[in-house]
């Protein structure tokens, strides 16, 4: 009787261990994800755009940074931010003392150059004659050929001296008298005030002393043509081309486009975060140079490549059968579940260009993308098909 009860206890487990088993078994059917039914999409005709974006900073077309030469007290300055100045113009004046006491002073060294030009002219008169007799001795025999050679040496220095001493003299008071005219700061170009960083009654030095130039007083640029200098990645460089059509958009004028070309591209990139980039200036018309300003943030779309009213279909609708390079690289399905070789042209934002194989009344098969279900959570203690047992796993004893 013992042994009978047994064999049921057995009997009962294994069954249930069995069932169990073929539970989890279809539960794990159950949560396989299944793919979802294609999508019929209609070949439709369209324009399709590869393009090239990026970011970059207004600039103007140069920018001229205004530096005293002269020294002295500020007088006055003539111009405000954002005034249009032209070729000439006065913009700033330096109080002329300083300079003024500089022109005396070189004036007075020029005189005393020419006294001891003067001076030096004398002496070699002197030595000139006493050249002529000492060389009629030397002929008698009454002087060595030395003490000739000596008085020829001091002649030479005497007209060399005078001579440098009167050239640096005068190249001094020309310089001072430069100084003096720089007192009265003129446009050197036409342009716009774009910066002004001197005001009345500051002392400035003259730049003439300094490695640097001098402070600078002003800065003009010329706003009637604006650039964008972006930063293009290594891999669509190679895309551009000089003179290629661009599209500049600016997020402080929401709405507004504006053309541009490209004007240079770089011939050496530099190297950020482990990208190489290149600098390409995109030059922009004559609205876009009145509407930008500089340093603003701008966005610039250049197309690369266009093609207008031709045959499209979803990318994800091409399936890869054939090597890259052959007319039977893709396939698609129709909507019938007919599968048909296609040539491809263009592919760019989620969308194919059909070259050959299709037609604009076709209707093809788009895959949907499997949503991937996450794994079920096994119950605590048990585990694959044991987890039918007894808790604990074991048969009981």
């Amino acid at each position: 009787m013992t042994s009978q009860k047994q064999r049921v206890i057995i009997g009962c487990c294994v069954a249930a261990f069995v069932s169990g088993a073929g539970l989890g078994v279809l539960e794990g059917c159950k949560s396989a994800p299944k793919a979802a039914a294609p999508t019929i999409v209609g070949v439709k005709r369209g324009d399709l755009r590869v393009v090239v974006t990026a970011t970059g900073l207004v600039e103007p077309e140069y920018i001229v940074a205004i530096k005293g030469q002269a020294s002295g007290e500020v007088e006055e300055v003539y111009v405000q931010e954002g005034d249009l100045v032209v070729k000439g113009q006065k913009l700033i004046k330096i109080n002329p003392i300083v300079e003024t006491r500089k022109v005396n002073q070189a004036q007075s060294e020029v005189r005393m150059a020419k006294a001891r030009s003067s001076s030096a002219w004398l002496k070699y008169k002197f030595l000139k004659n006493q050249i002529e007799s000492q060389r009629a001795l030397l002929q008698k025999g009454l002087i060595p050929s030395s003490a000739l050679a000596e008085l020829e040496k001091d002649i030479g220095m005497q007209s060399a001296e005078g001579i440098l001493a009167d050239a640096k003299a005068e190249e001094a008071l020309k310089e001072a008298k430069d100084r003096l005219a720089e007192t009265n700061i003129m446009a050197p170009s036409a342009g716009t005030v774009i910066d002004r960083e001197v005001q009345p009654g500051q002392v400035v030095s003259s730049g003439s002393s300094s490695v640097s130039g001098g402070a600078t007083l002003l800065q003009i640029a010329n706003l009637t043509k604006l650039y964008v200098t972006v930063k293009v990645d290594e891999a669509d460089v190679a895309k551009l081309q000089r003179d290629q059509e661009a599209v500049i958009t600016a997020d402080a004028l929401p709405g507004k486009k504006f053309k541009g070309k490209i004007l240079r591209i770089a011939p050496k990139g530099t190297v950020e975060s482990n990208v190489t980039l290149f600098e390409v200036v995109v030059a922009a018309d004559a609205e876009g140079s009145k509407a930008l300003r500089p340093q603003m943030s701008s966005n610039v779309e250049i197309v690369v490549n266009e093609k207008r009213g031709v045959l499209l279909v979803p990318k994800r609708a091409l399936e890869r059968v054939g090597k890259k390079g052959t007319d039977a690289e893709y396939i698609v399905r129709l909507a019938d579940g007919k599968q048909t070789p296609v040539k491809v042209g263009l592919i760019e934002a989620g969308q194919a260009e059909i070259l050959s194989g299709l037609s604009a009344s076709d209707k093809v098969q788009v895959p949907q993308p499997v949503k991937k279900k996450a794994a079920a959570q096994r119950p605590p203690g048990g585990g694959g098909g044991g987890g039918g047992g007894m808790p604990g796993g074991g048969a009981p004893h």
